[in-house]
């Protein structure tokens, strides 16, 4: 029976601790890299993105991710501002190679969100495509790409209901995502101002989320865009 739209975003956002099925060999040869292995923010910081990158899913896991989706209540008609902000993010995936890889949808939930889910479809809500301008809707779509490079060790955190380490692979993220905007010469602070931006809709509208403590505080992501202010100069 496939899902409804809001339980496959209660599912990316509680993030079962497990590696999918389908990628979990791919997952394997990536973290057999030692200089893929991500133990820390700092080396997120020095990280060969290129090298590192995950293999892209195959057209037939793929197929197999999209037939678990509800067949109907992905938006498709869009104004002109928000088809602009949507092709903006043509150049975060073309980056990373993920252009024609990633499946993207548009859904309507409540949330102000995006996510990625099993490395095959990328999803952004409605109220986050209306409130972010394209810079910083660019900012999150790059943020959920870092994911892929930390699938495994993210994983393995849920498991052992690691919050400390799930804070810090958000934080890796970031670096990730922030690496990807200062390459394509948009304001790394973008990703700051989305976030923050989000994070107040939501509160406001659904109060705090049950998983708020595995992410990490607004504070914390202004310190890691100080720390990679200063490793830019």
């Amino acid at each position: 029976m496939q899902a409804s739209w809001r339980n496959v975003l209660s599912l990316i956002r509680f993030r079962l601790a497990r590696v999918s099925v389908l990628f979990a060999s791919v997952i394997g040869l990536l973290a057999a890299k030692p200089e893929c292995t991500i133990p820390d923010v700092t080396a997120a910081l020095k990280l060969d993105l290129e090298v590192c990158r995950p293999a892209p899913v195959t057209i037939e896991e793929k197929e197999r991710v999209l037939q678990t989706l509800p067949a109907e209540g992905a938006v498709s008609n869009f104004g002109k501002a928000e088809a602009r902000k949507l092709t903006a993010i043509e150049p975060v995936l073309r980056v990373h190679r993920r252009i024609g890889v990633y499946d993207v949808k548009v859904i309507s939930v409540p949330q102000a969100w995006t996510g990625l889910y099993e490395r095959a479809v990328l999803l952004i809500s409605l109220p986050a495509l209306r409130l972010a301008t394209s810079d910083e809707l660019a900012a999150l779509v790059a943020h959920e790409i870092g994911h892929e490079y930390i699938s495994e060790q993210y994983a393995d955190a849920k498991i052992h209901k690691d919050r400390r380490r799930l804070r810090e692979l958000e934080l890796v993220c970031d670096a990730i995502a922030m690496r990807t905007l200062a390459y394509l010469a948009i304001p790394p602070e973008r990703l700051q101002t989305a976030v923050e931006k989000t994070s107040w809709y939501n509160r406001e509208r659904l109060g705090l989320a049950f998983d708020e403590g595995n992410y990490p505080s607004l504070k914390e992501r202004q310190l890691l865009m100080k720390q990679m202010s200063v490793l830019g100069k």
